[in-house]
């Protein structure tokens, strides 16, 4: 580690208190005239960091904005400053601990935080984001702030039992930079809200999830979203699956488990709307229980400080392990096949480092989550799904792709497509709720290895190297990739969603072909569900339609009049507002041919036919006459 620097601007520096992935912190003292001392903590930027102009720009722009946060609940930004061309943070000190090391001590001591305690930290978060939600600059614009990284490591409690939110403006920044090693975020995964593992856009509702997946673990005293490696955590995150937290449900009261569970829906349209919601019913909940304040946290800081260590338990999986340092496992339960899993990617990456090769009979490529199955990455073609007759079949010429799937998604119909298309082509989806959660087809370069070499998410040879190696990951491809290190688990989750998108993006865009729909039908595959938005893929297929197509499409219904039906879901296509404002074009007065005669680019024009054909295939307009 470096040597302690002696002081940062014109702050004395007393220890470094931590290192992470973005920035060091330091334990400083300011000093003044008259004998004036105050103790702050300085975050100091990395060097690999401060060498990124684009990452500083965008950090010092958050910093600047959370700066003018006053709350009880937030810890105070005290000063901006560069010290050796380096920017710093100058903060609050906070005289405790943060819960992540709280509930390392409880774990230590084998103390539970009460359910009391726990609503009552999460109570005091919540409203800090409210605040920080709704926050205006001086001159009332909305500052727009979402923390986007809450997590225990930035919850700080104090030894007088006061509660603060610390690193606001890094997290964003920290997001949107792309060159920061593989890794960074090991430990965060499982506190992400299910928009952010897709790269959606998130508001104050994605800080709520994160605060809800907080709360249960405070009181379980075991993580929510744990799998033996970070891409099935994100998995479990993007599902929001709750399967823990059913599992130790005795252990949640019954009523702050209803609260917890509206805050932890995948959907945020039925989550609490904001973060003062959550803060109300957990403050509705504790004056049913007690009351607590911030003695009491402080009393119970104080006595877990000063509990022994526990004798240690059997290791029978009753006796839960709190938030372990690996940031994705928690308990005996897990530990053996955390540790299998750690040997077996030791030497899965000495044999990709010395480039041993497997005979290729060995090798089963798991080619996605969604469990799509080659031998030898070599295409299989799809079995026939049985002798049982279709429920329904037709022609895509008639019937078109996009309205197809949209009307299986308004059904929320459940079993298998099959699509045929040009030259042989097959394709087979299974749906779930009307949304795909499986698809596979015969065209090579739809194959995951390929995409990822398209994508430059990989070079050919190190895709390679990783197929030899595969049979150490369960053959799993992904796995794969991110076990070396080749990918990150975050984008190796997005490019997989878009790879599996991509297949029924391509689709949209069919002339012609053929369909067959087996409702019912399970998908015989045990699938990584990625939860793929039916609808934003009809508007990514939309949008990649074929001039020639629409332009044909165009002329068929020139003299017919577009008229607006009631459609209060355009955003769910995920095509931008251009698509309201086509909506808000189609008055039922002006013919197809007069609305396009408008546009005067051919781009523009081609856009907007595509963006009506989307709306007239997904019976958002009628065309009249």
């Amino acid at each position: 580690m470096a040597s302690l620097p002696h002081s940062i601007g014109r702050y004395q520096v007393l220890e470094r208190l931590a290192v992470g992935g973005m920035a060091e912190l330091f334990k400083a003292r300011a000093a003044g005239d008259h004998g004036f001392e105050k103790l702050v903590v300085i975050k100091k930027i990395l060097p690999q960091l401060a060498a990124d102009p684009a990452f500083i720009s965008m950090f010092l722009d958050e910093a600047r904005l959370t700066a003018q946060l006053d709350h009880p609940n937030i810890v105070h930004v005290f000063e901006l400053g560069t010290d050796a061309d380096t920017p710093y943070i100058a903060m609050q000190w906070v005289d405790g601990v943060d819960l992540l090391a709280l509930l390392r001590e409880c774990a230590r001591a084998q103390l539970r935080l009460p359910a009391h305690l726990a609503a009552l930290i999460a109570r005091d978060i919540a409203d800090a984001l409210d605040y920080a939600h709704q926050a205006t600059a001086a001159d009332g614009r909305p500052l727009g702030l979402v923390h986007r990284d809450i997590s225990p490591g930035n919850v700080l409690v104090s030894r007088r039992g006061d509660v603060k939110l610390t690193d606001f403006g890094i997290a964003r920044a920290a997001e949107r930079q792309h060159k920061t090693e593989a890794g960074m975020l090991k430990g965060k995964y499982g506190y992400m809200s299910p928009e952010q593992v897709s790269g959606a856009a998130v508001d104050g509702r994605s800080d709520v999830f994160s605060l809800a997946v907080v709360l249960v673990e405070m009181i379980m005293a075991r993580r929510l979203f744990t799998a033996p490696s970070d891409l099935d955590v994100l998995l479990m995150v993007r599902d929001a699956n709750l399967e823990r937290l059913h599992k130790y449900s005795d252990e949640v009261p019954l009523e702050l488990r209803v609260i917890a569970e509206r805050a932890l829906e995948r959907e945020t349209r039925t989550r609490w709307a904001t973060a003062g919601d959550l803060r109300d019913a957990l403050t509705g909940w504790l004056h049913r229980n007690g009351r607590p304040d911030a003695r009491d946290l402080a009393a119970f800081v104080a006595r877990v400080h000063a509990a022994p260590t526990a004798p240690a338990a059997p290791d029978d999986g009753t006796v839960q392990v709190a938030h372990d340092d690996l940031g994705t496992l928690s308990g005996p339960a897990t530990q053996m096949s955390n540790a299998v899993a750690q040997r077996e990617r030791h030497v899965a990456r000495v044999e990709f480092i010395a480039g041993v090769a497997r005979e290729p009979t060995e090798v089963v490529v798991e080619d996605e989550p969604s469990h799509e199955i080659y031998v030898t990455q070599e295409p299989v073609p799809s079995p026939a799904p049985s002798r049982t007759e279709p429920s329904d079949s037709g022609d895509l010429r008639h019937t078109s792709p996009i309205r197809l799937l949209h009307r299986l998604a308004c059904e929320q119909a459940k079993g298998l497509l099959v699509l045929e298309g040009r030259a042989g082509i097959l394709k087979e989806a299974y749906l779930d709720d009307g949304h795909p959660q499986f698809v596979s087809s015969n065209v090579t370069t739809e194959r995951l290895g390929d995409f990822l070499i398209a994508q430059g998410a990989v070079t050919p040879q190190a895709l390679q190297r990783a197929i030899s190696v595969m049979p150490h990951f369960a053959g799993r491809l992904a796995d794969t990739l991110v076990g070396l290190g080749l990918l990150k688990p975050l984008d190796a989750y997005r490019l997989l969603a878009r790879q599996v998108s991509a297949k029924l993006i391509d689709v949209c865009t069919w002339p012609k072909g053929r369909y067959r729909w087996y409702a019912g039908r399970a998908n015989p595959f045990q699938v990584r569900p990625l939860h793929l938005d039916a609808r934003r893929i009809l508007g990514a297929g939309a949008t990649n339609l074929d001039v020639a197509f629409v332009d044909e499409w165009a002329a068929t219904v020139a003299t017919a009049r577009p008229r607006a039906l009631a459609a209060d879901d355009l955003e769910s296509f995920g095509v931008g507002e251009a698509l309201g404002r086509v909506h808000e074009l189609a008055d039922g007065r002006a013919n197809v041919a007069d609305l396009t005669a408008r546009v005067r680019s051919p781009d523009a024009r081609t856009n907007f036919l595509r963006l009506l054909y989307l709306l007239a295939e997904t019976d958002r307009i009628e065309l009249i006459g």
